[in-house]
């Protein structure tokens, strides 16, 4: 009830105007860039209107924050959404709602500091008031979006829930920039024209950093390319050379993959191809080099790497995949059971070059299929021309 009966002085409305003024500003100088954005997440998207939001919400209130939303979340959807694949008129009425419900949120926060003064900051303490604010808009926003999603969608990865890590913290600096925004109507208005360059740029940094994701990451997956983990791993093979280190290759094949799509369909095939790659992201390291090489064939480097310990990790993913489940006990998938057969091979024990060892690895790959399937198969030696290579089966 407090916020919702606060008032409104003049300088509230003349605050509200001016940045009201500044964030359609830059939501139209960027729409076009907010399309392509759009289109390119897949995740819970940031599209910087909370500078100017949590901006009039500290100084001039939760109802004109909530005015703010409204009018700039209208913008945003005549000028760029309705133009998006994706962005339903109800999917930006409940994005415009949560919004609202974070502005007042963060008003209890402004609320509860002594006089009002949130921006009154003389001392390094006085930072907390304006933190828990940040803070709170943040943790309503992605709670209220992330648990929708989880309901729409069902169960789905944290990233794809609540953002990845540079989603969040891309967030966060918005609302920090919202913060420094405020400030600066209250210390020197005329300086919120330097905030517009910035959030433009901003813009186009973020829309530089998703289109490299998006020349550079398999869609289906969100491991590298082909082509990206090749020119990658070329680099890393070189360094290895170089400095007399070691560097291993894993080729891994989904076993019975046609059969799975021709029972199941396409889209299951896709369900399982990204429940893989999931595994297989989580037994590496972050630095180790995993990328989809076409079809149902992973193929993952790993530098620094002796041929015991990627065995090891090899044998990590067989067993994980192994214990994937696509569906509970009654349910058309419950009994849906996948595998991964995958060959090993090192340098400097095999191949002079990058292809030398891929090849290796891949006629492993082949002699863990002959084998049985679902198993690891490393390379003893150089490799062999054949088709079959000599390889211990583990």
């Amino acid at each position: 009830m407090v916020a919702v009966n606060s008032s409104v002085t003049l300088t509230g409305w003349i605050e509200f105007g001016v940045l009201l003024a500044a964030g359609l500003v830059v939501a139209e100088a960027t729409r076009y860039i907010e399309r392509i954005r759009r289109q390119l997440s897949d995740t819970p998207h940031v599209n910087m209107s909370s500078v100017s939001i949590l901006a009039v919400t500290m100084l001039a209130g939760p109802a004109l924050g909530a005015a703010a939303v409204v009018l700039l979340y209208l913008h945003l959807w005549w000028r760029t959404w309705r133009w998006t694949s994706g962005v339903p008129i109800y999917r930006a009425v409940f994005n415009a709602s949560v919004m609202i419900l974070s502005v007042y949120a963060a008003w209890i926060v402004v609320h509860a500091v002594p006089h009002g003064q949130i921006l009154d900051i003389v001392r390094p303490q006085d930072l907390i008031g304006p933190a828990l604010v940040i803070a709170t808009f943040w943790t309503m926003n992605s709670v209220l979006v992330g648990a929708v999603i989880a309901l729409e969608d069902g169960e789905r990865s944290w990233a794809r829930l609540l953002g990845s890590w540079s989603d969040n913290a891309l967030e966060i600096v918005t609302l920090c920039i919202g913060v420094l925004t405020a400030a600066l109507m209250i210390w020197r208005p005329w300086l919120i024209a330097f905030v517009l360059p910035t959030v433009y740029v901003l813009h186009r940094s973020v829309l530089v950093k998703h289109l490299e994701q998006a020349a550079t990451t398999d869609r289906k997956t969100g491991l590298l390319n082909a082509t990206s983990w090749r020119s990658l791993s070329e680099r890393a093979f070189g360094k290895a050379q170089r400095y007399r280190t070691s560097v291993a290759v894993l080729m891994l094949d989904l076993d019975s993959f046609k059969r799975i799509n021709d029972t199941h369909g396409h889209l299951v095939g896709d369900r399982v191809l990204q429940a893989v790659a999931d595994t297989v992201r989580r037994q590496v390291r972050a630095y180790d080099l995993t990328g989809r090489f076409g079809g149902e064939e992973f193929v993952i480097l790993l530098p620094d790497a002796a041929v015991d310990d990627a065995v090891n990790v090899a044998e990590r993913i067989c067993a994980a995949v192994r214990a994937l489940s696509f569906g509970e006990e009654g349910e058309r998938l419950a009994e849906l059971r996948v595998s991964v057969s995958i060959g090993v091979a090192q340098y400097p024990g095999v191949g002079q070059d990058l292809e030398e060892l891929l090849l290796a690895a891949d006629n492993a790959m082949f002699a863990a299929k002959q084998a049985g399937r679902d198993r690891v198969c490393v390379v003893k030696g150089a490799p062999p021309s054949s088709r079959v290579p000599q390889a211990d089966h583990r």
